[in-house]
């Protein structure tokens, strides 16, 4: 598959998977759509960022990985401080996260 359609597929299923959890975490309205662009934010930058990495160093995929993924985390929790009245935004953050991304493994592993 093109590196450009597995990005847009990313970002998809990131979103597909992220609005639904903020959704339940009481966000509304025009803090859906802060979700929406944080995630058009973060989730491009960290799959150019490892692909960069792993083409350009030798540091091991899963360090790289991690270290992206803990960023994404924490700039999507600073948006949402800032930007909504969410209670709890870094849990926000870190459970969206952690969905997405073991719907990505989950759906890498099957196909």
């Amino acid at each position: 598959m093109p590196y450009e359609i597995a990005l847009v597929l990313a970002l998809l299923l990131t979103e597909a998977i992220e609005v639904p959890v903020c959704l339940l975490s009481g966000m509304r309205g025009k803090e859906l759509l802060v979700v929406l662009l944080a995630n058009v934010m973060t989730n491009p930058l960290v799959n150019a960022l490892l692909l960069l990495g792993t083409a350009l160093t030798s540091l091991p995929y899963a360090a790289m990985l991690a270290v992206l993924e803990a960023a994404a985390v924490v700039a999507e929790w600073l948006v949402y401080r800032s930007l909504t009245g969410v209670k709890r935004p870094f849990l926000v953050s870190l459970i969206a996260n952690a969905a997405s991304f073991g719907a990505g493994l989950l759906l890498t592993n099957l196909f």
